[in-house]
């Protein structure tokens, strides 16, 4: 049984040892996985059975990529906290992350350290 206190995750990444590094990450900063995903098709599907508060959502996948993940995600929940995960460093690709919705942008390639704050900034705005 999910524990209501956590923040619930929904982790979105077509890299299975990204999934896993952004699992530890989160749950060492005392988020619960409220899923995983590796696709765009199935990261919406998930979030409308979960409803996650937070979305980790990679941007290049295959079936349905994550801006288009991004788009159909809002168009359930106007509201949903979508961070997008990326590994480009083009200013274009965050700048449309958050054109289309998301909250923000995380880059993949921070390192574990990098990523460890990265979420710890992007928590503290969620639960601000």
């Amino acid at each position: 049984m999910p524990d209501s206190s956590k923040l619930q995750v929904l982790v979105v990444d077509d890299d299975p040892s990204t999934q896993r590094l952004f699992t530890v990450v989160l749950q060492s900063q005392g988020c619960e996985i409220a899923g995983l995903a590796d696709n765009g098709a199935d990261a919406v599907a998930l979030f409308k059975e979960s409803s996650p508060g937070l979305v980790l959502l990679d941007v290049d996948m295959p079936e349905m990529n994550g801006i288009d993940a991004l788009k159909e995600i809002l168009s359930v929940d106007s509201a949903a906290s979508v961070v997008m995960l990326t590994t480009e460093k083009s200013q274009s690709v965050a700048g449309d992350c958050i054109l289309a919705g998301a909250k923000d942008y995380i880059q993949k390639d921070l390192g574990l350290e990098g990523i460890h704050v990265r979420l710890s900034e992007v928590l503290a705005e969620i639960n601000a």
